[in-house]
C-alpha cells in the first residue's frame, strides 16, 4: 500500500538535477508512487527506471521559442529578432544599437512562448503520470504546470523554491514592468500551493516577507553521509580520469557546476594568472557545462598542465572526485539577490568530502562556511584576495590541512546532510498525503 504518488515537473533533462533526484528518492523510499516527467533529450531513453522505484519520463513537448508565433510569422520574426528556427533558448546579447532594440522584444516573445507551452506541457504531465495526485515544481517555468494539472485532477501541488527566479540569472535584468508582472503570477501560484519548501533559511525568509505567505519549510541542498566510515577519503577519481593533465606533485583548485559568469569563474581565471597564485605549482580542474564552457577550454588549450576541463559527472559519482581536489572553489559572489540565498550543491558535496572551500562574503553560503568552519570567505572579493586565501590553504603544514579536512568532513556527517533535511521533506509530504 503507497502513501500516495507524486509527479515531480523537471524543467530540464533531470541528469544532473540533484536536488529534484534526493528528493524524488526519498519519497520512493517513503512508499510513495513517483514519477518524474523531464525533458527529452537525444542521448536519453524516454522513459528509464532509476534505482529505488523512481521512474522518469521524459515526453516531447515543443520548447522552440518562435513558436509561440504563427507559423507564417515565425521566419520573419526570426531574422528580425536575431533567433534561430530551432531555439530554445535565447542567444547571447550582443553589443550595438540593433542588439538594444531587439533583445527586450527576444525576451518578451520567451515569456510569452512560456506561456503558451503551459497547456501542452500540463497534457503531457497528465498523460505521463496519470495515477499522481500531487505534483512538485522547483522552476518558476514549471509552476504554473503543476497547478494547471493539480486542479484538473483535483490534487495538490508543492513548490520548492531552490531559487528566487526573478532575481536570479537573465530575469534579474529584465525591466521594472515585466519583474513585477512575473513576480505577481509567482505570488498567486504560491498562494495556491499546498506546501512551500525553501533551500535556506534565509531564503525562506525572504519568500514570507516579499510574497506574503507562510514561511517554507527548509529543507537544504545537503548530501547523504558518504563514506562514513573513513575520516577523510581520498579517491584518485579526479587525477585519474584527467590523466596526465594533473601531474601528481601538483594541488588542485576543483570548481564543479554550471560554467556561468555569475559564478566568480573570471575571479578564480584572474587569480591563477597573477601573484601569489602565479607560478605556483597549481591546478585549477573545471568539472560540468554552461556558457563559459568554450572559454574554459581555450585557457585549458594555452595553459594545460594549470587549467584542466571535464565534463559534468553524474551525481552518484561526484563526490570521488571532489575529495580528490585540495581546495573547492565555490565562489557564488553576491552578484544578484538570489546568489546572496541560496546554497549551491557544491558547498555541500566540498564539506561532505572534506575540501575546504573558498567563498565570496555577503551570502548565506558565506554565513554557513564561517559558522562551520568549512574554508574561507573572501573580502574583498578581487584576484589578489581569492589567490592569497587559495595559498593560505595549500601552504598549511600537512598535518594541519589534514586535520582541516577531518573536521570539515566530521561536521557534514554530523549536521550538514541529508538524512537530516530529509525528514522534514518527508513530514511535508505525509501531511499531504
Amino acid at each position: 500500500m503507497t502513501r500516495g504518488s507524486v509527479a515531480f515537473v523537471a524543467a530540464n533533462t533531470f541528469e544532473f538535477d540533484s536536488r529534484h533526484r534526493r528528493a524524488a528518492e526519498a519519497l520512493a523510499r517513503d512508499d510513495w508512487t513517483v514519477v518524474v516527467v523531464a525533458m527529452p533529450a537525444p542521448h536519453l531513453p524516454a522513459e528509464e527506471a532509476l534505482p529505488g522505484g523512481v521512474v522518469v519520463r521524459r515526453p516531447v513537448v515543443d520548447r522552440r521559442i518562435l513558436a509561440a508565433l504563427p507559423r507564417p510569422t515565425r521566419g520573419i520574426a526570426g531574422r528580425l529578432l536575431g533567433l534561430q528556427p530551432g531555439a530554445e533558448r535565447l542567444p547571447a546579447r550582443g553589443a550595438g544599437a540593433l542588439e538594444r532594440v531587439r533583445a527586450p522584444f527576444r525576451r518578451a516573445l520567451e515569456i510569452f512562448a512560456y506561456r503558451r507551452r503551459i497547456q501542452p506541457w500540463a497534457h503531457a504531465v497528465r498523460a505521463a503520470a496519470p495515477d499522481a495526485r500531487v505534483f512538485v515544481a522547483k522552476a518558476l517555468v514549471a509552476l504554473p504546470v503543476a497547478a494547471d494539472v493539480a486542479r484538473r485532477r483535483g490534487g495538490r501541488y508543492v513548490y520548492d523554491i531552490a531559487d528566487l527566479h526573478v532575481e536570479s540569472g537573465r530575469l534579474a535584468t529584465l525591466p521594472g514592468p515585466i519583474k513585477a508582472y512575473l513576480r505577481g503570477r509567482e505570488r498567486r501560484w504560491m498562494r495556491g500551493a499546498a506546501a512551500l519548501l525553501a533551500v535556506t533559511p534565509a531564503m525562506a525568509d525572504e519568500v514570507a516577507a516579499r510574497y506574503g505567505v507562510g514561511r517554507p519549510t527548509v529543507v537544504m541542498n545537503a548530501r547523504s553521509r558518504w563514506r562514513a566510515s573513513e575520516p577523510v577519503p581520498r579517491p584518485m577519481r579526479l587525477r585519474t580520469s584527467m590523466g596526465a593533465r594533473i601531474p601528481g606533485a601538483r594541488d588542485v583548485v576543483i570548481y564543479q557546476g554550471a560554467f556561468r559568469p555569475d559564478q566568480g569563474i573570471d575571479v578564480l581565471l584572474a587569480a591563477l594568472a597573477r601573484p601569489p597564485l602565479a607560478g605556483r605549482p597549481v591546478t585549477a580542474a573545471f568539472i560540468g557545462f554552461g556558457p563559459l564552457e568554450e572559454r574554459l577550454r581555450a585557457e585549458s588549450a594555452a595553459a594545460p598542465d594549470r587549467i584542466v576541463v571535464g565534463s559534468a559527472v553524474p551525481s552518484e559519482d561526484l563526490l570521488t572526485w571532489t575529495a580528490g581536489a585540495d581546495v573547492a572553489f565555490v565562489g557564488t559572489p553576491p552578484v544578484t539577490r538570489n546568489q546572496t540565498l541560496t546554497t549551491p550543491n557544491k558547498l555541500f558535496e566540498a564539506a561532505m568530502a572534506g575540501v575546504p572551500v573558498v567563498v565570496a562574503a555577503g551570502t548565506f553560503t558565506a554565513r554557513l562556511v564561517a559558522e562551520h568552519r568549512l574554508g574561507v570567505v573572501v573580502e574583498p572579493w578581487t584576484p589578489a584576495a581569492v589567490g592569497a586565501a587559495i595559498v593560505g590553504l595549500l601552504d598549511a603544514p600537512p598535518e594541519e590541512r589534514d586535520e582541516r579536512r577531518r573536521a570539515i568532513r566530521a561536521t557534514a556527517l554530523e549536521t550538514l546532510n541529508w538524512d537530516i533535511e530529509r525528514k522534514r521533506l518527508i513530514d511535508v509530504f505525509r501531511d499531504l498525503g
